[in-house]
């Protein structure tokens, strides 16, 4: 089976996107939890960072590695 260079962008660009929108999904939901809705809502620096820090410890790719 021979895949032609259009299928092959089109299949990265629909993985991407799926990708994209899982990752939306949680930012959005740690937003929530933090009860800001942006994080240039956050006055304070270190609950920025606490944030931020947040979203880095718990958000898992499927294509991360450590």
């Amino acid at each position: 089976m021979k895949i032609t260079k259009s299928a092959l962008k089109e299949l990265v660009r629909k993985v991407y996107e799926e990708e994209k929108t899982a990752y939306q999904k949680f930012f959005d939901g740690a937003l929530k939890k933090f009860g800001v809705s942006s994080p240039a809502d956050f006055k304070d620096e270190e609950k920025k960072k606490e944030f931020f820090d947040y979203v880095d410890a718990n958000y898992k790719a499927d294509n991360e590695t450590d």
